[in-house]
């Protein structure tokens, strides 16, 4: 398949477009996409075992959602290194170690978007520094009480629940 044509629909902190795709057939169809530059979540792990979730207000959905750590990659940032920004914005840690886990696509069929997945530990204590943006508060959650909060749909962030099962996964739950 060949791009034949790319059209800006829009552009901001995201950008929209269309493109014009052919097929090997001949046949063309158009395809919008959201360009997006990028994500991090991180699980960060207490020294108690317990795992730091964030509740903050997402106003695409127009609630408060409870989710881990996230954030989106600036121009040229390492996603490790975003991942530490993330951490001390969001729950005032530094970790001591940060394991890469790899990636997600959470929208794959309109969104170029790529997760970058890490678990934190030994973390240390940093000032919150959160955006101007965000107004979060962090929730301590043991393993049960994750699985309680899923199974309730309290917890029905699937980036944060994509992480939890690979963070198992991996032995590092």
């Amino acid at each position: 398949m060949r791009i034949v044509a790319t059209e800006v629909l829009y552009q901001g902190r995201l950008k929209a477009v269309r493109d014009m795709v052919e097929y090997p057939d001949g046949r063309q169809h158009s395809h919008e996409t959201i360009v997006h530059p990028g994500a991090v979540v991180i699980l960060p792990l207490t020294a108690n075992g317990k795992v730091v979730f964030v509740e903050q207000y997402r106003h695409s959905l127009k609630e408060s959602i409870l989710e881990l750590p996230a954030g989106t990659l600036e121009v040229s940032e390492s996603p490790a290194v975003c991942a530490e920004r993330e951490l001390m914005e969001e729950i005032g840690m530094a970790p001591g170690e940060l394991i890469p886990l790899g990636t997600l696509y959470p929208a794959p069929g309109f969104c170029t978007e790529i997760q970058h997945l890490f678990f934190a530990r030994n973390l240390r204590p940093q000032k919150a520094t959160p955006d101007e943006d965000e107004v979060i508060t962090t929730i301590e959650l043991s393993q049960h009480e994750i699985d309680s909060h899923i199974r309730s749909g309290k917890l029905n962030d699937a980036k944060s629940m994509a992480l939890v099962l690979r963070a198992r996964l991996e032995g590092l739950l």
